[in-house]
């Protein structure tokens, strides 16, 4: 028997890129893939409902995670992992007032930051308890060094979050595929000024042959190491398996509808600036088009929260399930009956145009000194844009006069719309349609 560990960093993000590959290796049978999440938060955020989820907990076998105490603990199954951490909103009020007065704009007065030391230390004592009452099964990671193989993406190794298993697993053969879809080339991730150590412990699996110099350069990957295979979440087979699974379907008493792709406020898309969009898409969509939507939260953007009223206040509490509704569904369930989507900055865009549904990344950057500087990406308007847009992946729009047009071209122009943007991903993709088997294949070949 071989194993194999799916180091889950960032977030549950790193599960969706790797389950078609997962399910490949485990149809060969003998591979057993244990999945490791070292922030607590990766799975107390995924909604244990959601179709991620589902799928996940068919391809895992033992789940290792990390309390917020910081123990390490294991579980036979992804629900009891999840259900198993212990923490409150009122924990997490907590938390975030120990940061601001550790580490946030506070903690230049000496009193408060000893405040917020002994805030912290106090709270991680009730949360050990808390786990201690729950009955959780405690975990070794010293007894991951048996695993044959790592699943992971290098290019967040450097978290701190990941500095304890980066120190555990350095003697494991790895495999690294990026933990989303995108023009990554042109992230910050990828741009480096001092050459990497070489390393011949990894082996990268590339989106594009465009990330190849970037591996080379920032992360130490030779040549003979990478090796581009494509997309495996957008391989044919992988959709037609997600979509035809037996409860996964959506369902289409809703009528036609828009697919939100959602993100929580952030300092690149202030509560200010997502709002104002939102109530454009939502006169626009909803009351000119006469259009329901569907939002699919992302994992850190709360429907009990900042994020949830303002879906609330703009949508309207009183049009829930009339106009607009929530939903736990797969991006390619949602995207495949959608008449496009919406994102405020998203990989999941790339996911859709595989299948040929446009999307309008509606993201306003101009004035925020952290993304609108003489380094910053732009477009042919001068307009500091994000990876996606500056590749000409997504339809671009800052402002409503941006939103409508690009909205008046989908319903009017759908084809001619969408081509442009689906010949440039088939440009920078060269998508194989096998990518989950070449990848499945190759790890299997190396590790058995």
């Amino acid at each position: 028997m071989s194993k194999l560990l799916l180091w889950c960093s960032p977030g549950f993000g790193m599960v969706d890129m790797w389950l078609p590959v997962i399910k490949k290796l485990k149809e060969k049978n003998g591979v057993t893939v244990d999945f490791i999440f070292p922030e607590p938060s990766s799975l107390r955020l995924e909604c244990n409902k959601s179709d991620l989820f589902n799928l996940s907990e068919k391809f895992s076998d033992k789940v290792v995670y990390r309390g917020y105490s910081g123990r390490w603990f294991v579980a036979d199954t992804l629900i009891k992992a999840s259900k198993s951490i212990k923490f409150s909103e009122l924990d997490e009020k907590i938390s975030r007032l120990a940061n601001r007065l550790l580490i946030g704009r506070l903690s230049k007065y000496g009193f408060l930051r000893k405040m917020g030391k002994y805030t912290h230390l106090v709270h991680r004592h009730i949360i050990r308890i808390k786990e201690d009452i729950g009955g959780v099964e405690f975990y070794d990671i010293n007894l991951l060094n048996n695993a044959r193989g790592i699943l992971c993406d290098i290019t967040v190794e450097g978290k701190i979050a990941n500095k304890e298993l980066k120190n555990e697993l350095v003697n494991i053969q790895k495999f690294s595929m990026n933990h989303g879809t995108g023009a990554t080339w042109y992230m910050d991730r990828f741009d480096c000024e001092k050459i990497a150590k070489k390393r011949q412990d990894t082996i990268v699996y590339t989106a594009s042959n465009l990330e190849n110099p970037a591996y080379n350069k920032c992360f130490g990957i030779s040549d003979d190491n990478i090796i581009n295979a494509g997309i495996p979440s957008h391989d044919n087979d992988w959709i037609e398996f997600i979509c035809k699974r037996p409860g996964f379907s959506e369902d289409s008493t809703f009528g036609e509808f828009v697919f939100i792709i959602g993100r929580p406020a952030s300092p690149y898309n202030t509560y200010k600036r997502k709002k104002k969009a939102l109530v454009n898409i939502y006169n626009n969509i909803c009351i000119k088009h006469k259009l329901k939507i569907i939002v699919k939260t992302h994992p850190k953007e709360s429907i009990n929260g900042i994020d949830g009223d303002m879906y609330k206040d703009v949508l309207g509490i009183e049009n829930y399930g009339k106009i607009w509704m929530y939903s736990d569904k797969h991006p390619f369930i949602l995207g495949k009956k959608a008449v496009f989507s919406i994102s405020f900055y998203s990989g999941v865009a790339l996911g859709l145009l595989s299948i040929k549904k446009p999307t309008i990344e509606y993201l306003d950057l101009r004035g925020i000194e952290a993304y609108d500087n003489k380094h910053s990406l732009r477009d042919k308007s001068d307009t500091p844009v994000f990876s996606d847009r500056y590749a000409n992946l997504v339809l671009g729009a800052s402002n409503k006069l941006e939103f409508e047009k690009h909205v008046d071209s989908i319903l009017n122009r759908c084809e001619e719309t969408v081509l442009p943007l689906y010949s440039k991903y088939k440009d920078y993709f060269d998508p194989l349609n096998n990518a989950s088997k070449i990848v499945a294949n190759d790890i299997y070949t190396r590790i058995k």
